[in-house]
């Protein structure tokens, strides 16, 4: 692996994002020339990757891809090879109530990797909503409703909310026409 590449873990966000190009910005101390041109090796060794532009003042990899050839996701995930931690996985309790896209991708990579790790197909949009569902069935069965405590029914409402902040619907673009 490239020296720089191997070692430290490189902090980094995404600049922009449009089908056929990326601009991922990494942090100060991720600047060096040594790093930024390791990935941008990398990165060129791809099939489908067209032109990779560095800039070390900025920290700045700019990636133009054939989008029929590779989705952001890929793309992403030959950074995330290089050791790059994106940082901008927005929290779920931002002003949106729907998780961000970002974080639903890292969910998705983390249940890709545990089903490759352990061989057992894994569903963590799944199995977080059953497990607080039933440590509150669990909770509720053992000391009942505890008005004095933490009470069973906080963890059947995270097992609901979760599921559906993991389970986000497709928005609509309007209302749907009404036929006469």
């Amino acid at each position: 692996m490239e020296r720089g590449l191997a070692t430290e873990h490189h902090p980094a966000r995404v600049a922009s994002d449009i089908p056929g190009r990326l601009r991922v910005k990494l942090g100060p101390q991720s600047r060096a020339p040594d790093v930024l041109d390791g990935i941008r090796r990398r990165l060129k060794s791809h099939a489908g990757i067209h032109h990779v532009t560095v800039d070390t003042i900025s920290g700045s990899v700019r990636v133009h891809y054939d989008p029929q050839h590779h989705e952001t996701r890929g793309v992403l995930a030959i950074f995330e090879d290089c050791r790059c931690i994106f940082e901008n996985l927005e929290s779920m309790t931002e002003s949106s109530s729907a998780p961000s896209t970002g974080f639903l991708a890292a969910v998705e990579d983390l249940n890709v990797r545990l089903s490759a790790a352990t061989g057992i197909p894994v569903d963590l949009k799944l199995l977080l909503p059953l497990t607080l569902f039933g440590a509150g069935l669990w909770s509720i069965a053992r000391r009942g409703l505890m008005v004095e405590a933490v009470p069973g029914l906080v963890f059947v409402w995270l097992a609901v909310d979760s599921f559906v902040k993991l389970h986000p619907t497709a928005a609509t673009s309007g209302p749907e026409p009404v036929s006469a």
